[in-house]
């Protein structure tokens, strides 16, 4: 659907091309040619047709190579009474050499090129086309001979032959195509740089001046340029057109390589766009020698080679990033259409009484192609830059809640971890200084021994607060160093038996594992001590063939019902997050009076 206009577009723009009515008068044209090295005057030309020397073609092809010779085409104009001149038009803006003579009778004259003159009928008209005004006589017939040089390449001998009235309207028609296409490409251009400023994407500034390169290449290709802006400067008549293109391949090389989304997978298609970029720098330097020494007449040729070598290497690699989904399949049919527009035009040799193959032919299909690549990359600029910015947004919102939640659970675990501090505190602390308190008041037993005892316990309950909060640097390698350690403290101070086994070998533990058991098993621990009333915790560590590290912290206390347990304890709570985090499983035996096993098993690492 997002299409339809485009091809509406052409559709409409062909429809009008094949509707105009060509004046063409091939059928009466006959034909002659010489080396231009034997130069000939019209007299000369004139006995040769008298002697039947020039001759009809079976079939007139649109366009010749005409070499080095001059050519000359011959037609007839009958009598007419209204004595309406007629204007005699080539639809070819560098021509290299056109001059008209027309036979009444015996006389013969030359006739003055009207398009740049005082000659020319109207003061506000001027044509970019080498045109002839023909008078004709009322009485006698006419011989008209045209005489053409023309040595670079193939010449598009397109002929019209047409009323005042039919001219003018061919020239208006054809000024109101190109005054829209200018606007066209003018507002591309504009609307490209206010996006790519608003957007401070100054990389689309690359294309938006290309497409100023194009326009540029338009008013040279059509001869608007040289008809109305730099007809005085001999090195723009003769190279600006050239000059336009390869300055347009530099900037197009240039926003290739820095704006398609090229990872390091494909540095060898962004090299390709920045050496074909690149290689234009070398051309323009000899353009900007060449304007200030002048020479190098032939150099756009050697310019035109290069060019195609380079837009020919580009089309392979739009193809390959189009078949590796680098890019859009009609960003490639948009790069592509324009070149084979331009392949079509110079491989076709239509008829010319073919008027839909004869515009088909021509510079007119290759431009409608070219504006149609430059509203599809203009979509696709639009597109990427529009999508990347939303991509940003969504992940700035994203990491803006991760951030959010991230400090709402710091603050939650900070809060909890507090809270358990002053829980630890209170139950360590609370009874010793109350006891303390009472104590001091009872002058009668206020023994020095008593005192002494209190102190005693609120110094080891102290000692053993601070070792279940000191969190060891543990790694794999002084992990069950650290654990014996932290149970030999323990057993030390306090009453129950603290016994150990730990049997790991060759087991392999990141440094996070090995903090979670750490602190699950001192959690355990404490929590035994806290609410078993044991006289033994045993804490077993061992490893099986299955790489399963298990774990069991098991008491002989008074045991508890394990179906009404508090699944809210903070200290139950963090165990289970813990051995998740591990990819692990916990498991609770209890009963009343006959103690609790706890055992939990873990993969080793990945």
């Amino acid at each position: 659907m997002r299409f339809r206009p485009l091809a509406l577009l052409l559709l409409v723009s062909l429809s009008v091309f094949s509707q105009q009515e060509e004046r063409i008068f091939y059928d009466d044209l006959s034909y002659f040619s010489h080396p231009s090295s034997e130069e000939k005057t019209i007299e000369e030309i004139v006995s040769l047709q008298d002697n039947g020397v020039f001759f009809k073609k079976e079939k007139t092809t649109l366009y010749e190579v005409l070499g080095d010779r001059t050519w000359w085409y011959r037609f007839k104009l009958n009598p007419n009474k209204d004595v309406n001149p007629k204007y005699f038009s080539i639809s070819l803006t560098y021509l290299e050499y056109g001059k008209v003579y027309i036979k009444t009778g015996e006389k013969i004259d030359s006739l003055y090129q009207t398009s740049y003159n005082e000659n020319f009928p109207h003061k506000f008209i001027f044509y970019r086309n080498p045109v002839w005004k023909i008078p004709i006589d009322s009485l006698a017939e006419s011989e008209v001979f045209f005489k053409l040089k023309n040595k670079s390449g193939r010449t598009r001998l397109e002929f019209y032959l047409e009323t005042e009235n039919e001219f003018l309207e061919r020239v208006e028609t054809e000024y109101i195509f190109f005054g829209l296409f200018i606007a066209f490409l003018i507002s591309i251009t504009l609307i490209l740089v206010f996006f790519s400023v608003l957007k401070k994407e100054y990389i689309v500034l690359f294309y938006a001046f290309y497409i100023l390169t194009a326009l540029i290449e338009f008013l040279a290709g059509k001869g608007l340029g040289v008809q109305f802006l730099w007809s005085d400067s001999y090195f723009l008549v003769n190279s600006f057109r050239s000059l336009s293109q390869t300055l347009g391949t530099l900037l197009l090389g240039l926003f290739f390589m820095n704006f398609y989304q090229l990872g390091k997978a494909r540095s060898i298609s962004k090299n390709i766009f920045k050496w074909g970029a690149y290689a234009t720098i070398p051309l323009l330097v000899i353009y900007a020698y060449k304007f200030v020494f002048g020479g190098f007449e032939s150099f756009y040729l050697y310019v035109w080679l290069i060019l195609k070598i380079i837009v020919f290497v580009w089309v392979l690699n739009h193809l390959y990033l189009a078949i590796k989904k680098q890019i859009p399949i009609y960003l490639m049919i948009a790069f592509i259409l324009p070149i084979i527009a331009v392949i079509n035009g110079q491989s076709m040799n239509p008829d010319v009484h073919s008027t839909l193959a004869v515009k088909l032919s021509g510079p007119n299909i290759y431009y409608i192609t070219l504006g149609i690549e430059m509203v599809l990359f203009t979509w696709y600029i639009f597109g990427s830059i529009i999508d990347t910015q939303q991509q940003y947004f969504k992940l700035k919102k994203v990491n803006d809640e991760l951030k959010y939640n991230f400090q709402n659970k710091t603050l939650e675990v900070q809060q909890k971890e507090r809270n358990k501090l002053l829980s630890n505190v209170h139950d360590s602390f609370g009874g010793y200084l109350e006891a303390l308190k009472l104590r001091l008041l009872q002058k009668n037993d206020n023994t020095p021994e008593k005192i002494q005892e209190i102190l005693d316990a609120f110094n080891k309950d102290y000692r053993y607060l601070l070792n279940n909060l000191y969190s060891p640097k543990i790694n794999a390698d002084n992990f069950i160093e650290n654990l014996t350690e932290y149970c030999e403290k323990i057993d030390n101070l306090v009453s129950e038996k603290i016994e150990c086994i730990f049997s790991i070998k060759n087991v392999e533990l990141s440094q996070e594992k090995c903090v979670h058991l750490y602190r699950i098993i001192s959690e355990l621990t404490t929590n035994a001590i806290k609410y078993a009333n044991a006289s033994v915790i045993k804490i077993i560590i061992n490893d099986s063939n299955n790489k399963v590290i298990q774990l069991q912290v098991s008491d002989n206390g008074v045991g508890f019902d394990t179906e009404k347990r508090n699944q809210n304890s903070y200290g139950l709570k963090n165990i289970t997050e813990r051995v998740e985090l591990m990819k692990g499983q916990l498991q609770i035996d209890s009963q009343k009076d006959k103690g609790t096993n706890i055992t939990i098993t873990i993969p080793e690492n990945d």
